[in-house]
């Protein structure tokens, strides 16, 4: 059986989004924190890369949502 990252490798920006906006957010949660978490989920450890070398964290800040998410998706695709 092929790995989650084998199935989802050539998914598109709009792809990888729909993918992380798929479920609920937790109403607790703010969007951010959402967002880390479902890529966590989603693809291991593209958000903790993405947090500690790119220094780009939407977990404490929601004004980085964006340019979180490219910047996974990009390090999803290496």
């Amino acid at each position: 059986m092929k790995s989650k990252k084998l199935i989802f490798k050539s998914l598109t920006l709009e792809e990888f989004k729909r993918r992380i906006y798929s479920e609920p957010k937790p109403i607790e949660w703010r969007k951010g924190q959402f967002v880390f978490n479902r890529i966590a989920q989603l693809y291991g450890d593209v958000a903790r890369q993405v947090q500690y070398e790119d220094c780009i964290d939407c977990f404490y800040d929601d004004s980085a949502i964006e340019e979180f998410i490219k910047c996974a998706h990009a390090r999803y695709h290496l």
